[in-house]
C-alpha cells in the first residue's frame, strides 16, 4: 500500500489545481445529530494575496454518521479550472521592505516573506496534511517530554504520541501565543500572533482580509475538513474560512438542548428559592453551553467524523484539521470509560470530587479578590493523576487517527503535526486553570511532528519556535510554498540543521476586558517575550473606552505592584519562572533591549496589514443553531433574526514599545 500511494504523489502533480469550485455537488441529508458542514466560494486573489470574500454560503448537513457507517461526502472533480491563484503578489514598496527591517526581521523573528511566483504559485501537492490539536495539554505531562505517572508508572500516558515522535521530531521549546483556546488556535489557522490577528477577546472574529491555512491548502487543491469540539472554534469566529467541512463534535443538537433546559431550569429554581428577578435567557444559554463544553465528551465523536472523512477521501490530497477537548477541565475521566482515572491512582483513598473544577469551593477561595488555595497536597496530586488519564484517552483517539492512516496506506504520504493551543495551571503561580498569566505551565506546549522521508526521525529541536510557525512549516513541507501575511515561518532550517539560522524570539499575550464605569470598558494586557534563555513580562492597561467607538484603543505600560516595570526570569536556572530577576541584573537590561526591538519588528508587521472595516470584524451574539435553540426551549421568538454581537469593542492600536530601564 505504501508504493501505491506514492505512485498517486506524481498524480497529484499531474493534475494540480489551480482553482477549486465553488461548492462540489452533494447529496448531503439533514440530520438532527449533526452540525451543518460549511463550504465557502472561491475567488481569486487581489494583488495584495488575499482571497476574496464571497457573502454568499453553501450549507451541507451530512447524513447520521455512526460507527462503522460511512462518511457521506461532496464529490471532488478530478479537473481543475486553469485560473492560477495569486499566492503572494508583490505589494507596493513599504517601509517593512528596508533592507534594514527585513535583515533585523529574518534574524530575530523569523517572521516570514512571500514566496512563490509573482503571477502565481507553483506549488503541487507533496503530502496530505493531519494536524491535531490537544486542548488543554502542558508540554510536561506527555510522553516524548518524560512524563511518567506519579501513581502508575508502569503505564505510559501518550504511547501514540510516543511513537509518532520516535518517528518524527519533538520540539523542545515550543511556545504557544497566548493562554487559552480561542486566540491561540486563530494563531495556528493564520500564522499570526495574537496582537496581529486580533482575536484576543470573545468578541470579535478574525478579519476577513486575513488568508487561514486552510485556504491556501484549498486553492492548492486540497480537500480541506475541521471537526472540533470547543465552543470557542465556532465558525462564527471565522475558523470556517477556507474548509469544505467544518462541523462541531460537541454533544448532538437535540441532547444538548435538553441538557441546557434542565440546567437553566435548575438555575430559575434556585434563583426563585433566593427571592431573586429571573436572568437573561441568552446570557444563561452562553454559559451553560460553556458548562457543557466541560462535560461533554467529544474525542469519539471526532474521530466518527475524522475516519470516515479518511476512507471517503483517501484518494485526494487532503488537510485534516482534528480537535480533542477532552483533557480540558472539568477532569471526568471516569465519565469517558469507567475505570479509567482508577488505573491513574489506584491507591487513592480519599472523597474529593473533580466535578466542576474550576468553580469548586473545595478547591479555591478567593481573598481581597485574590485566589486562595483550598484543595490539600493529595487531593490536588489526584486531580493530577485524573489530568495524565484524560490525557491518556485523547492519546488513545489519536492512536486511532495514525492506524486509519496505516490501514488506508496514507502514513507514507502524510505529514502529521500534534500540537496543544495552551496549558493548565495547577497552583504553580497561585491559582488554576487558564487564560489568567503567561507562565510556562500554561503557555509551553507539546509540538511532535512527522514528516516522512524529509524530518529526521527522533530529532529533537531545542530552538524556540511558536505556534506561529505551525502554519508556514506545514506549507513549507507540504507545498514547498509560504503562507501568504503570516508572521511566522518556517521551521524546516532547525530541523534540517541549517547552518547561520538565526534564534527565533516568541512573544505572548493575554487581554481580558474590565468595566471602567460610567459605561466604558478597558482593557489590560499582560504580554511576555521570551528568547533561548530568558523571559520578560510587563502588562499594559487601555485607556478608558466606549462600546462600538470607532476609535482604536490605546494602551501605556503599567506597573506591577511594588512598582516593578517587569518580571525577568532566567529560564536555565529558573525554569518555572518562580524567582524574577533584579532590575539590576546584568541581563536584565540586555533582555528588555531585545524585547523592544522584538516588539518594533512586530508593531511594523502588524500595521502592514489591511484592516476591513470594523463591522466585518464583529460576529454574531450567536450562531443560527443556537438561536433555533433558544426557540426551541421557548426563550426566543420565531420571528425574531440572529441578534447583533452585545459588545462592539473597538481595535486595539499597536502595543507601545517597551520602556528602557536607565
Amino acid at each position: 500500500m505504501p508504493t501505491a500511494r506514492l505512485r498517486l504523489r506524481s498524480t497529484w502533480s499531474a493534475v494540480r489545481p489551480s482553482g477549486r469550485s465553488a461548492c462540489a455537488p452533494s447529496s448531503l441529508k439533514a440530520s438532527p445529530r449533526t452540525t451543518p458542514m460549511r463550504c465557502k466560494p472561491r475567488a481569486e486573489r487581489s494583488n495584495r494575496s488575499r482571497l476574496s470574500r464571497s457573502t454568499s454560503r453553501c450549507s451541507a448537513r451530512p447524513r447520521p454518521v455512526s460507527k462503522g457507517g460511512s462518511f457521506s461526502s461532496p464529490t471532488i472533480p478530478t479537473s481543475r479550472g486553469s485560473t492560477s491563484l495569486s499566492w503572494c503578489a508583490r505589494a507596493p514598496e513599504s517601509p517593512m521592505q528596508s533592507p534594514r527591517f527585513l535583515l533585523a526581521l529574518a534574524s530575530l523573528l523569523g517572521i516570514a516573506a512571500c514566496g512563490g511566483s509573482e503571477n502565481g504559485t507553483d506549488s503541487a501537492p507533496r503530502y496530505n496534511v493531519v494536524l491535531i490539536s490537544m486542548d488543554s495539554v502542558r508540554q510536561d505531562r506527555v510522553g516524548p517530554y518524560g512524563h511518567r505517572p506519579e501513581f502508575a508508572p508502569e503505564i505510559a500516558v501518550t504511547p501514540h504520541l510516543d511513537a509518532l515522535a520516535s518517528e518524527g521530531v519533538v520540539f523542545d521549546q515550543a511556545w504557544a501565543t497566548s493562554s487559552w483556546t480561542l486566540p491561540s488556535h486563530m494563531t495556528m489557522m493564520t500564522g499570526l500572533s495574537d496582537a496581529a490577528h486580533g482575536v484576543v477577546h470573545d468578541y470579535v472574529r478574525m478579519d476577513p482580509q486575513r488568508t487561514t491555512l486552510a485556504e491556501h491548502f484549498s486553492a492548492a487543491g486540497y480537500t480541506t475538513a475541521g471537526f472540533f469540539s470547543g465552543p470557542y472554534l465556532d465558525p462564527k469566529y471565522g475558523f470556517g474560512e477556507g474548509f469544505d467541512f467544518y462541523q462541531s463534535g460537541m454533544m448532538p443538537e437535540d441532547e444538548r438542548e435538553g441538557w441546557i433546559r434542565d440546567r437553566i431550569a435548575e438555575l430559575e429554581a434556585d434563583r426563585r428559592a433566593q427571592g431573586l428577578p429571573p436572568g437573561n435567557p441568552q446570557q444563561d444559554f452562553t454559559n451553560m453551553r460553556d458548562r457543557l463544553s466541560h462535560e461533554d465528551i467529544t474525542s469519539p465523536r471526532i474521530n466518527e467524523f475524522g475516519l470516515n472523512f479518511l476512507e471517503a477521501h483517501a484518494d485526494q490530497p487532503f488537510f485534516l484539521f482534528l480537535h480533542y477537548f477532552d483533557a480540558h477541565y472539568d477532569h471526568i475521566p471516569e465519565k469517558m470509560e469507567p475505570g479509567l482515572g482508577k488505573r491513574f491512582d489506584p491507591e487513592y483513598q480519599g472523597d474529593f470530587s473533580p466535578d466542576r473544577w474550576y468553580f469548586n469551593p473545595q478547591v479555591r477561595g478567593f481573598a481581597n479578590g485574590r485566589p486562595q488555595r483550598v484543595i490539600g497536597d493529595r487531593d490536588l496530586r489526584h486531580i493530577l493523576a485524573w489530568y495524565d488519564a484524560e490525557i491518556h484517552w485523547v492519546d488513545r483517539h489519536i492512536g486511532q487517527v495514525l492506524s486509519k492512516l496505516d490501514e488506508l496506506g496514507l502514513a507514507e504520504n502524510t505529514i502529521v503535526a500534534v500540537v496543544s493551543d495552551h496549558g493548565d495551571e495547577f497552583f504553580e503561580h497561585g491559582n488554576i486553570g487558564h487564560r489568567t498569566t503567561l507562565f510556562p505551565e500554561v503557555l509551553k506546549v507539546p509540538w511532535v511532528m512527522k514528516v516522512p522521508g524529509e524530518a529526521r526521525a527522533g530529532a529533537r529541536i531545542p530552538e524556540v519556535v511558536r505556534l506561529y510557525d505551525l502554519g508556514p512549516t506545514l506549507v513549507d513541507y507540504a507545498l514547498g510554498d509560504s503562507l501568504p501575511g503570516a508572521e511566522g515561518t518556517s521551521v524546516r532550517p532547525f530541523v534540517d540543521q541549517a547552518a547561520g539560522t538565526a534564534p527565533f524570539e516568541a512573544l505572548g499575550h493575554l487581554t481580558n476586558l474590565q468595566p471602567a464605569g460610567a459605561g466604558l470598558f478597558r482593557a489590560q494586557t499582560q504580554e511576555v517575550w521570551r528568547d533561548g534563555r530568558y523571559s520578560l513580562h510587563r502588562m499594559l492597561t487601555s485607556q478608558p473606552f466606549s462600546n462600538g467607538s470607532q476609535d482604536k484603543v490605546q494602551f501605556s505600560q503599567t506597573l506591577f505592584p511594588g512598582g516593578v516595570p517587569y518580571f525577568a526570569f532566567d529560564r536555565q536556572e529558573d525554569p518555572l519562572e518562580q524567582n524574577p530577576l533584579p532590575p539590576s541584573h546584568p541581563e536584565f537590561k540586555k533582555a528588555v533591549e531585545r524585547f523592544q526591538l522584538a516588539v518594533t519588528a512586530h508593531q511594523q508587521h502588524h500595521q502592514s496589514l489591511v484592516e476591513s472595516p470594523l463591522e466585518a470584524i464583529y460576529p454574531k451574539a450567536m450562531t443560527e443553531e443556537e438561536r433555533q435553540t433558544l426557540i426551541d426551549l421557548g426563550y426566543m421568538d420565531a420571528s425574531t433574526g440572529l441578534p447583533d454581537a452585545q459588545l462592539r469593542i473597538p481595535r486595539f492600536a499597536p502595543y507601545p514599545t517597551p520602556r528602557q530601564i536607565k
